[in-house]
C-alpha cells in the first residue's frame, strides 16, 4: 500500500480512453476518434462512461494484425490472456482469475458475445472474427451484466448487417505453413431485411517439434456466422445470429513439455538441478530416468499424440422495440458445445500418465429489460434466466500400469434467476449519482462418480449426499457511485461496487474423497475505486484511477497430489493503472499504459499443512505497455508502421507460489507494416513476438505424485503477410 501511495496521483487506473480506432484512417490529422460503446447497456462515448473500460474498434483490431483474444493482452491495461490450447482460455484482470481447468467451472472474468454470456471456457477460442469492436470492463460488473463478472468482463461485438452492399476478404500466410482467411459480405435483401455472412479459417502445421512422433500444436479451425436483421413496424428490429465453430483433430500443443521436479519441505515443487540426481535415476532426471536432451521449450518427446476436437454452435435472437419513451430489449440464446481433449501428461517417452476429457454442454438464456434515457435521468430494469447442463468425463490412464486407471466425472446442472436495475440522476449540471443492484438465485445439482480400474468406489449425488450435492446460492451485487463532470472534456468518478461469483463443486481425480471438500461457497468482491478521464485536447487523452478490492471467500484453486481443490479464502488487491494516448504530429500515434498491483490471498493451506499468505496467481506487481504508430501518404495510398510492446513483471502460476511456479519478468513485442491503397485494399507484413521470447503461460506442479512439472509456453516468433480486399 505504501508503494501505491508513493505513486503520483496521476498514475492510476486508466480506463482505456484509447478510442482505438487510431489505426488506419484516424491518423490523417483529425485527432483521436472516440468509440461508441455499450458498457452500460446504452450507447455512450467511451470518455462518457464513468467506469474502467477499454475499447478496441475494427481498425485497431486489424492494426494488431491478429484476430484473436490473446492479442488483447498487449493492448489493454491490467489484462492477461492465457490460452495454452484452444480447449481453455483464461482471462486475468487486475489479478482476478480462476486457474481451475475443469470443464465445468466458470470464470470470474466473464466472456460475452453480443451481450450473451458464454459460460464454457472451451467455447471462447475462435469467436473473434468480423468484429465491430471489443470492450473490456474492469472491476465488478454484477449490476448490469451479472453472471460471475466478479473481476470484470470481455465483450466482443460482431459487425452487423448493413443497409448497403459491402464486404471484405483477408488472406494470411505465416510461419509453419499457416494459411488463414477471414471475410464477410453484407447488404440489403429487401427494403426491411438486411443480411451478413462472415467466416474464418486457420490452418497451420505444428510449431512444437516432437522427437519421436508428429509435431504438436497444429491448427485446423473453421468458423462461420450468418446474421439477419429485420425491421419490425416503425421502431422495432429483430436480429437473428447463428454461429458455428469447429476444430478438427488438432494435435494438442497446450501442456507439452516437462522438467524433473521435487517437493521442498512444504511440498512445493522446485526444479531438479541439471547435475542433481535426486531420484537416483541420473543427473537432472525424473523418477523414470528421463531428461529432456536440450532446453528448447519448442521440442518435446511425447510418445502419445494428444488431440483436440470441438464443435460449438449458438443461435441468438435479439429484439428491440421502442414503446413510447421506453426501450424494450429481449435477448434469447441457445448454445451447444461438444469437446474432446487428450494429452500425454508425463510428456515423455515413458508412458506413465495420459489424461483425457470429454464435455457436452447445453446452455439457454433469456434476458428482458426496459430502459429510458432523458436529459435529467436514465434508468434500466430487467430480468434474466440462465440454464446450463454440463456433462463431463475424465480419464487418467497409465500404459505402463504405474498408476491405476481412473475414470471420473458427472453432470452439473445450473439454473439461475436474477432481477436487476440501475438509476442515474443528474443532481446538477455537473454532478450525477448512480445506484444499481442485482439479486440472483443460483440452484446447482451435481452428480459425480469415480471408478478405479473399472470398479466404482465413490458416488456423490442427491441420494448419497443430499445436503452437499444440491445447493442454492442467493447473492446480490450493487453499485453506488458519484460522478463529477466540470467540463465536457473532464470526468471524475468514485464509488463502491459489489460483485459475486456463485459457489459450485470441484472435481477430484483420486480416492479416497471426502464429500465435504467437493462443494465450495460463493465469492464476494467489494471494489472501491476513484478515477478520472481527461481529454486534454483533440490529440491527447489521459485516464487514471486507483482501486482496492476486498475479497470475502475468494475461490482459491490448488492441486494436491493429483486432485483439484477449490477453497474459500479471504483476499485483497490494491492497485493503480494509467493510460496516455497522444498524436503529437499528423500521422503519429503514441500510447503508454501501466498497472501496479499489490495482492494477497490469506490462509492458504500448503501441501505440508502449513498455513501461509500468498500472492494471487498471474498478478505481476508491475506491467507496462507502449505502442508507436506512424502513417503517412505514399503514392496511391498510405504506409503505416506500427510496433507495440508489453512488459510483465515476475508472477506465480498458482496460489501456492511454489518455486517452480515462479515466472520471471519479460518484454514481448510485435511489429507490422501495412500499405493501404485508396480503394481500401491493404497489404501487410507482421512479426509477432518479434524477439522470439521464450516464456511460460502456465505451469502444473506435479512434483509430489509424479516428480515432474508440466509447462506450456507462449507461441514462438510468428511472421507472416496478409492481403485485405474490400468491395462495395
Amino acid at each position: 500500500m505504501r508503494k501505491l501511495m508513493a505513486l503520483p496521483a496521476a498514475f492510476a487506473l486508466c480506463t482505456s480512453v484509447y478510442a482505438q480506432n487510431s489505426g488506419p484512417g484516424s491518423s490523417e490529422g483529425e485527432g483521436l476518434i472516440e468509440i461508441i460503446v455499450t458498457a452500460q447497456k446504452r450507447a455512450q462515448g467511451l470518455q462518457e462512461v464513468p467506469a474502467s473500460v477499454t475499447a478496441l474498434g475494427e481498425e485497431a483490431l486489424a492494426s494488431i494484425g491478429r484476430q484473436d483474444v490473446t492479442a488483447l493482452a498487449g493492448q489493454v491495461p491490467s489484462l492477461q490472456v492465457n490460452q495454452y490450447s484452444p480447449t481453455i482460455t483464461i482471462f486475468n484482470l487486475r489479478g482476478v482469475s480462476q486457474n481451475d481447468f475443469a470443464d465445468s467451472q466458470e470464470a470470474p472474468i466473464a466472456f460475452y458475445s453480443d451481450e450473451v454470456y458464454v459460460s464454457a471456457l472451451g467455447a471462447i477460442s475462435g469467436q473473434t472474427f468480423d468484429l465491430e469492436r471489443v470492450e473490456v470492463l474492469r472491476g465488478p460488473q454484477g449490476t448490469l451484466f451479472g453472471r460471475n463478472a466478479t473481476g470484470g468482463l470481455i465483450q466482443i461485438v460482431s459487425a452487423k448487417p448493413t443497409d448497403r452492399f459491402e464486404g471484405f476478404l483477408t488472406s494470411t500466410v505465416g510461419s509453419h505453413s499457416q494459411i488463414a482467411t477471414e471475410g464477410a459480405v453484407s447488404g440489403p435483401l429487401s427494403d426491411r431485411v438486411r443480411g451478413r455472412l462472415a467466416f474464418t479459417t486457420n490452418h497451420h502445421k505444428g510449431y512444437i517439434e516432437n522427437r519421436i512422433g508428429p509435431d504438436l500444436g497444429n491448427s485446423k479451425f473453421y468458423g462461420i456466422r450468418p446474421q439477419l436483421a429485420v425491421d419490425v413496424g416503425e421502431d422495432g428490429e429483430l436480429t437473428l445470429k447463428v454461429q458455428h465453430l469447429r476444430n478438427d483433430h488438432e494435435r494438442s500443443g497446450g501442456l507439452y513439455s516437462h522438467i524433473a521436479a521435487r517437493p521442498d519441505a512444504n511440498g512445493l515443487g522446485m526444479a531438479v538441478g541439471p547435475q542433481e540426481d535426486y531420484y537416483g535415476t541420473g543427473p537432472g532426471a525424473d523418477p523414470i530416468g528421463f531428461r529432456e536432451p536440450d532446453s528448447d521449450p519448442f521440442t518435446a518427446s511425447n510418445d502419445r499424440i494428444g488431440s483436440f476436437d470441438r464443435k460449438f454452435s449458438s443461435v441468438t435472437a435479439r429484439y428491440t422495440q421502442t414503446v413510447g419513451a421506453v426501450d424494450l430489449t429481449s435477448i434469447t440464446d441457445y448454445q451447444e458445445l461438444r469437446k474432446s481433449y487428450g494429452e500425454d501428461t508425463d510428456m515423455s517417452p515413458d508412458g506413465i500418465f495420459n489424461f483425457d476429457t470429454h464435455q457436452k454442454l447445453k446452455q439457454f438464456s433469456q434476458e428482458l429489460r426496459l430502459a429510458q434515457d432523458t436529459d435529467r435521468y436514465n434508468w434500466l430494469a430487467g430480468a434474466y434466466y440462465l440454464s446450463i447442463r454440463s456433462d463431463n468425463a475424465y480419464a487418467i490412464t497409465s500404459p505402463l500400469s504405474i498408476l491405476p486407471r481412473q475414470n471420473y466425472g458427472g453432470t452439473l446442472k445450473t439454473d439461475n434467476w436474477s432481477g436487476f436495475g440501475q438509476f442515474e440522476y443528474n443532481l446538477t449540471d455537473t454532478v450525477s449519482a448512480v445506484v444499481g443492484g442485482r439479486y440472483s438465485s443460483d440452484a446447482k445439482k451435481y452428480d459425480f462418480a469415480h471408478r478405479t480400474d473399472g470398479i466404482g468406489d465413490f458416488i456423490f449425488n442427491q441420494t448419497t449426499n443430499p445436503s452437499l450435492a444440491r445447493r442454492t446460492f442467493h447473492d446480490w451485487s450493487g453499485r453506488l457511485e458519484l460522478n463529477y463532470k466540470p467540463t465536457r472534456d473532464m470526468l471524475f468518478y468514485g464509488g463502491v461496487n459489489r460483485g459475486t461469483k456463485s459457489g459450485g463443486f470441484g472435481t477430484q481425480a483420486f480416492t479416497p474423497i471426502d464429500p465435504a471438500t467437493i462443494p465450495f461457497g460463493s465469492e464476494k468482491l467489494t471494489s472501491y475505486e476513484m478515477g478520472a478521464k481527461l481529454t486534454l485536447d483533440r490529440t491527447t487523452k489521459f485516464n487514471t484511477a486507483v482501486f482496492h478490492y476486498d475479497y470475502k471467500d475468494y475461490q482459491a484453486f490448488s492441486i494436491v497430489a493429483l486432485s483439484q481443490f477449490i477453497r474459500n479464502n479471504p483476499a485483497r488487491v490494491t492497485g493503480a493503472e494509467f493510460e496516455l494516448v497522444k498524436q503529437p504530429v499528423k500521422g503519429l500515434t503514441l500510447q503508454l499504459f501501466g498497472t501496479y498491483l499489490d495482492t494477497k490471498v490469506k490462509d492458504i493451506v500448503l501441501p505440508s499443512g502449513t498455513v501461509a499468505d500468498r500472492e494471487l496467481p498471474q498478478a505481476p506487481e508491475l506491467s507496462l505497455g507502449w505502442m508507436v504508430r506512424y502513417e503517412f501518404a505514399l503514392g496511391a495510398g498510405s504506409l503505416a508502421v506500427q510496433t507495440d510492446w508489453k512488459y510483465d513483471g515476475a508472477q506465480f502460476f498458482s496460489t501456492f507460489n511454489a518455486p517452480i511456479d515462479h515466472e520471471g519478468a519479460r518484454v514481448v513485442g510485435n511489429a507490422r507494416i501495412a500499405y493501404m491503397f485508396d480503394d481500401g485494399t491493404e497489404a501487410a507484413i507482421f512479426a509477432n513476438n518479434i524477439l522470439d521470447r521464450r516464456y511460460r503461460i502456465y505451469n502444473l506442479d506435479l512434483s509430489g505424485p509424479l516428480g515432474i512439472s508440466n509447462q506450456a509456453y507462449a507461441r514462438p516468433r510468428w511472421i507472416g503477410a496478409s492481403l485485405t480486399v474490400r468491395f462495395d
